[in-house]
């Protein structure tokens, strides 16, 4: 592997990614909000359900905190990066998905990493 290509790749990717995708600007902005984004779009590529528990359940516990994951899923939902839905069978649940705008970014955004 070329470490110097790829911290060089990292390095414009800060410079860049930041103006040019919002949603990935949003999610990068602290590493709770890395691991929630991660989590999500991991499970809806898996094609499976992600709730607001098992996004706190897998994050370590001393990078966040329980408020802090739940303020983060709700300003993403309140932005549209992702969406809320009531569990179809356990109402008391709510099942979390990335919306289109942020599948999409994160799609373009993941092609720096082509060839790594």
């Amino acid at each position: 592997m070329n470490y110097l290509k790829l911290l060089e790749i990292l390095e414009n990717d800060l410079n860049i990614s930041n103006n040019k995708f919002e949603t990935v600007k949003f999610f990068r902005k602290d590493i709770t909000s890395v691991w929630v984004w991660f989590i999500v779009l991991k499970s809806f590529y898996k094609k499976t359900k992600v709730t607001p528990d098992l996004v706190l359940s897998s994050i370590p516990k001393e990078y966040t905190s329980r408020v802090t994951i739940f303020k983060i899923l709700d300003n993403a939902v309140k932005k549209k990066y992702f969406s809320k839905e009531i569990d179809i069978n356990d109402k008391r649940k709510f099942i979390i998905s990335p919306t289109k705008i942020t599948l999409e970014e994160f799609e373009k955004w993941s092609l720096i990493f082509k060839g790594f």
